[in-house]
């Protein structure tokens, strides 16, 4: 374990992180301060912030709720934290990147410095080249939201020896969100919105990556979004309850509606492009899915032959094809 806070309580680190959430702009939180507000008086505004911080008088304030309405009419919240809450944030996610760069799997694609999810389709694109036809594509339901506090704080605690920022991690995953019900205290989750989520998210899976990487199988993960591959139908029927079982002993679940067996024969979607047979090509987001399911004979046939029609062009042939 690494303690870096003495890296983080920089003053030139807390410049950085200023300068990272301006630029990102955003509005205010719940006190109501603005990106603007806080610039007008910056240089006093950081010194007061990382002195806060150092001596344990920063306080996290609640989130603030945002409803972005979703284009199948569904709605997706946003959980805003303060300025001076996304500039500590920052700050740590400063320090804590290049400590997890070296930890994290090469399975995980989202979140992380020089990867995409262009990354993930052509890494999908080598495993299918290799052998691995059979795919479980799956997603974990409400994954921010149900991501259990106990168990994030012991893998944080694994890599970091520093009580105090424990203690500022907890303080915003717990801290709750302002709604116009009042203030909602979370069980469980973290704030989709906030700076720091997104790489507690892959360390929260982090684990799930070793231990399906140390298997016959092939995992390629964007966020919560990701697909299992192997060689044979027998293997991949199997792993699904492997899967299932894993993510049941962290607190997660596979949403069983945008869940699927199937192979590259049959077509897929992932990450906004279609897979099928030897072809992988973008697909609107709006089209119908190319879904399937091992036991629906006439689905295969059907399938097979409409995701036919939708091939534009073979982005990332097999290297016999190049």
């Amino acid at each position: 374990m690494i303690d870096i806070s003495s890296k983080f309580l920089d003053i030139n680190n807390f410049q950085r992180a200023w300068q990272k959430v301006a630029d990102n702009r955003g509005c205010a939180g719940v006190d109501g301060e603005t990106i603007d507000s806080f610039a007008r008086n910056q240089t006093v505004n950081i010194y007061q912030l990382l002195n806060a911080v150092a001596n344990g008088s920063y306080q996290t304030l609640p989130c603030k709720q945002v409803i972005i309405p979703k284009k199948n009419g569904t709605q997706r919240e946003l959980k805003i934290p303060t300025v001076r809450d996304r500039i500590v944030q920052q700050a740590l996610l400063n320090v804590l990147y290049p400590l997890m760069e070296e930890k994290f799997s090469p399975v995980s694609f989202a979140y992380r410095p020089n990867l995409s999810y262009i990354n993930a389709v052509e890494k999908i694109a080598d495993w299918r080249d290799m052998g691995y036809f059979w795919v479980l594509d799956a997603d974990i339901v409400k994954f921010f939201d149900n991501i259990d506090h106990y168990r994030l704080l012991q893998e944080v605690r694994s890599h970091i020896d520093n009580v105090g920022i424990l203690c500022l991690i907890k303080s915003w995953i717990s801290v709750g969100v302002l709604t116009q019900e009042g203030l909602i205290l979370p069980l469980k989750g973290i704030p989709q919105g906030a700076v720091i989520s997104p790489i507690l998210a892959n360390i929260y899976l982090h684990e799930f990556d070793e231990l399906v990487s140390a298997t016959d199988l092939k995992l390629v993960r964007y966020a919560d979004d990701f697909l299992v591959l192997s060689c044979s139908q027998e293997r991949i029927l199997e792993a699904k309850l492997e899967i299932i079982n894993l993510l049941d002993s962290m607190g997660l679940m596979l949403n069983t509606e945008k869940t699927q067996i199937t192979n590259f024969e049959r077509g897929f979607r992932f990450l906004g492009h279609g897979f099928l047979e030897n072809a992988i090509f973008p697909v609107d987001a709006n089209q119908v899915k190319l879904k399937s399911g091992i036991e629906d004979k006439q689905g295969k046939k059907q399938g097979k032959n409409s995701g036919k029609k939708k091939v534009q062009k073979n982005l990332y042939p097999t290297r016999r094809q190049a």
